[in-house]
C-alpha cells in the first residue's frame, strides 16, 4: 500500500512539475517577439476599455482591404494607448517594433515599450528585438 502511495505522489509531482511554464523573461520575450512580427495599417474608428476582459485598452483599426482589427493594447503604456485617437491612421510594418501615428497635424513614430509588462526594466536590455531596433 505505502509503495502505491509513493509512486501515486512521484507520478503526481513529476506531472506538476513538467507543465509548461514560462519564466518572466520567457514571457516578456514571447510578447515582444510576437508583436515585432505583427504588422497593422488603418484607421482608428474606436478605441475602449474592456471592462468584461480584465480592463485591457482596446483599438478597432479599420483596413479598406482586410476590414477592422482588433488590437490589443495591455502590455503598452497607458500613455501610448491615451496618445491615440479615433481618428487617427496607425501602422506598423513586419519585423518592426515602431508605430507610425498620423492625425491632421501630427506625424510621428512611437517605440512600443512594453511597459505594462512585469519585469520590463529587467529584461529590456536582453531582448533581441528591442536591442536591435533602436
Amino acid at each position: 500500500m505505502n509503495n502505491k502511495i509513493t509512486v501515486l505522489f512521484f507520478v503526481l509531482g513529476f506531472g506538476l512539475n513538467s507543465c509548461d511554464n514560462l519564466t518572466q523573461k520567457e514571457f516578456f520575450d514571447k510578447i515582444v517577439y510576437d508583436e515585432y512580427y505583427s504588422k497593422y495599417d488603418g484607421l482608428v474608428v474606436k478605441k475602449y476599455i474592456d471592462k468584461q476582459n480584465h480592463a485591457r485598452p482596446i483599438i478597432i483599426i479599420r483596413n479598406q482591404i482586410f476590414g477592422d482589427d482588433k488590437k490589443d493594447f495591455v502590455f503598452q503604456s497607458s500613455e501610448l494607448f491615451d496618445f491615440i485617437k479615433v481618428g487617427d491612421t496607425i501602422s506598423k510594418s513586419r519585423e518592426s517594433l515602431l508605430l507610425n501615428i498620423k492625425r491632421r497635424n501630427l506625424d510621428t513614430i512611437i517605440k512600443l515599450d512594453f511597459g505594462n509588462i512585469k519585469g520590463k526594466e529587467k529584461y529590456y536590455s536582453e531582448n533581441e528585438y528591442l536591442m536591435n531596433n533602436e
